[in-house]
């Protein structure tokens, strides 16, 4: 038992165990690049993937996460044989445990990338725009939407405007490709996926009058009903084409696809009704990742910030 326990706490296990991670993650780097089509399904640090889509070619993946809890093992056998010693030493200066305390902080990040590889979530993508939607557990509506693209016409920054309620607290964010929106003290990242104008509602002309209505409105004209079932924008028409359904008392309803533009006006029931424009809003396609490793993320920074401090101050004092 004590040779194995020298074995997994020594020195050299670490030195081999650290380089054979190293030329592990080059190797799969190329192995990904080389062959993306067998890592379509991978996002982010979700390592699930490697587990449900088992293959030769991931041979790389399990021979580093081998690596990895050996690496951990290791670090925490040395860092507990080091407290020890200095303990039983009487070492009571605590800047001497500052290389122990830095040990500490990456042995929790190793828990970190597991805990998030293997337990982070995806919801399926939502859209959000000028009304409220339910965005993980917090409701969300876009306010404004800046774009600025490079001269060849590429996006170069896009800032979505957004507005959070949660628990009857609202409050002001920003959104974008690499600025998520953080909830529930990061554990939860609200993710752009898209962005774009989405149609809020079409102005119809109805006997000379505009009136701007929304989809799956219903406006009364007269003695019929006339509602808004839908909207079909290109490329499923070569034109914008609103879906009418008019009802009229004691005749029932019919179905109108109205083109836009004042050249395909209908008469319906004696009313002249002209599909005029489309009022347009900002809007953004988002996800909601969780990822419950967030709340170890801050106690290993602790530790490493911690150790790093001691380390530099027992430096200075050795120097001075």
């Amino acid at each position: 038992m004590n040779a194995i326990y020298n074995f997994l706490k020594s020195q050299k296990l670490g030195i081999i165990v650290g380089f054979t991670a190293t030329g592990l993650l080059i190797i799969g780097s190329f192995v990904m690049s080389y062959f993306p089509r067998h890592y379509a399904g991978l996002s982010g640090d979700d390592i699930t993937f490697f587990f449900t889509e088992w293959k030769p070619i991931h041979a790389w993946f399990y021979l580093l996460f081998i690596g990895c809890v050996f690496y951990g093992v290791n670090t925490f056998l040395c860092t507990l044989d080091s407290v020890i010693r200095k303990a039983k030493g009487g070492v009571k200066k605590i800047s001497l445990y500052g290389a122990s305390l830095v040990h500490v902080g990456f042995i929790i990040t190793l828990v970190v990338h597991l805990v998030g590889g293997l337990c982070s979530t995806s919801s399926p993508p939502v859209s959000v725009a000028n009304e409220w939607v339910d965005v993980g557990g917090a409701e969300m509506k876009v306010t404004d939407l800046k774009t600025s693209s490079y001269p060849n016409g590429m996006p170069k920054n896009i800032t979505v405007f957004v507005s959070v309620r949660k628990d009857g607290v609202e409050y002001s964010d920003t959104l974008g490709y690499n600025n998520p929106v953080l909830l529930q003290h990061g554990v939860l990242e609200v993710l752009m996926r898209d962005y774009g104008w989405i149609a809020s509602s079409v102005i119809l002309n109805i006997d000379g009058r505009p009136s701007n209505v929304s989809i799956n409105e219903k406006i009364n004209t007269g003695n019929a009903q006339l509602y808004v079932a839908d909207l079909y924008m290109p490329p499923q028409y070569q034109y914008p084409v609103v879906k009418l359904v008019v009802t009229v008392k004691g005749q029932g309803s019919q179905q109108i696809f109205l083109p836009v533009g004042e050249k395909n006006a209908k008469v319906v029931n004696g009313v002249n009704i002209v599909f005029e424009d489309i009022k347009s809003v900002p809007g953004t396609l988002v996800s909601v990742k969780r990822n419950p490793s967030i709340p170890l993320t801050f106690v290993a920074i602790f530790f490493f910030s911690t150790g790093v401090l001691l380390v530099i101050f027992r430096t200075v004092r050795k120097v001075r």
